[in-house]
């Protein structure tokens, strides 16, 4: 596949709609995969004569001709057969002399090699990498010549971790991980007839993460969710409405009950109290008798990324209690011990020896 075609490939995964602006890094100019702009050098095409560093006829290969490559040594028979190596290769260029039946055989070249080499080392492109032989030692040597680096990269020998599709083009590997517009990696896999976009299961090389969210204060003192109860209780039992609050840190939590219109199934603010000096950490308000959910009026309303909290059932002796967070339109719940605090949680481990634990090793006691 040549560069041109490869570049074509690989930027029709882009999405509808005008491609990404990507920068030539021949001579600077900015260009769109729609105009089939080259990405990588502009530099001429080296030629197989050129791809070496020796004159191909000095290349006297042989079946114990090894290839250094990645810190091992391949033997030159993974990748070319005892026939071709002993008598070489079908020219693909016959001469006027020869007739269509004849067959004219060549010796093996360092372009041949690499080629072949290509399949499973994604990086060893015609326009990066020169092709050497060490007589002496019977030894083929790939070299990768000096390559432009982009920013946020993974490079091992057979695929690539990209942070632009730019980066993919000019150091290209058999497998490639690029992000997309969507919030996906897609893995673009490099055969010798095809070119496979897909969104990836796993990417190779790149940490672990899980969802989560971490309060940088900390929790919320359970005062402060019981001060938020009391108010709610009264305005249940009294009103049979709901209400809503606000808890902030200017250095420790503050509870405020805003300006705000209630219903039984409606609160809605009508002031803003505090400043940049406070940060807004939750938004909470009650459900009254009914159970405690986020309803779609809530989606609406709590878009921001911090805290919500809804109370529901505030009359039981326990509420139920349901904590979540927003992030580019989509909710992610939070486990409320992580939140707030706990009454029942001790400082201390509770020492009690005249309780034992059966079954436990050695009757451990508590």
């Amino acid at each position: 596949m040549t560069d041109k075609l490869y570049q074509e490939t690989l930027f029709s995964f882009l999405g509808e709609g005008e491609p990404e602006a990507i920068q030539d890094t021949g001579k600077g100019k900015r260009t769109t995969a729609t105009n089939k702009s080259r990405v990588a050098s502009k530099a001429p095409k080296k030629t197989s004569e050129s791809a070496t560093k020796s004159k191909p006829e000095t290349w006297e290969l042989n079946t114990e001709t090894i290839i250094r490559y990645g810190g091992e040594n391949i033997p030159l028979t993974d990748y070319f057969t005892l026939e071709e190596i002993t008598n070489g290769l079908q020219d693909s260029s016959p001469t006027d002399e020869q007739t269509s039946i004849e067959e004219k055989l060549r010796k093996i070249t360092g372009e041949d090699v690499r080629k072949r080499m290509e399949n499973d080392f994604g990086e060893l492109t015609e326009e990066l990498t020169t092709m050497t032989f060490n007589k002496e030692k019977n030894m083929i040597i790939p070299v990768l010549t000096a390559r432009k680096k982009g920013s946020g990269m993974i490079l091992d020998r057979r695929y690539g971790v990209y942070l632009r599709l730019e980066d993919a083009v000019t150091n290209r590997r058999s497998n490639m991980y690029v992000p997309g517009a969507d919030g996906h990696m897609y893995h673009i896999r490099e055969t010798e007839a095809l070119t496979i976009c897909k969104k990836a299961r796993k990417v190779p090389s790149v940490p672990a993460l899980v969802e989560g969210v971490r309060l940088k204060f900390p929790r919320i003192p359970w005062g402060i969710l019981t001060q938020f109860l009391i108010i709610a209780r009264q305005f249940a039992r009294t009103y049979s409405s709901e209400i809503h609050g606000e808890i902030y840190w200017d250095g420790r939590y503050l509870l405020v009950i805003p300006a705000q219109i209630v219903s039984k199934h409606m609160c809605e603010p009508i002031e803003q109290i505090f400043d940049e000096n406070h940060v807004k950490v939750m938004e909470i308000h009650s459900h009254n008798t009914m159970d405690a959910y986020f309803s779609a009026q809530d989606d609406r309303s709590e878009q921001a990324p911090i805290l919500y909290a809804v109370v529901g059932r505030v009359l039981d002796f326990f509420p139920q209690i349901l904590v979540r967070t927003c992030l580019d339109g989509e909710y992610l719940m939070i486990d409320p011990h992580t939140v707030f605090e706990l009454p029942f949680e001790s400082a201390t481990n509770l020492d009690f020896p005249q309780v034992s634990v059966k079954g436990a090793e050695n009757d451990d006691t508590v």
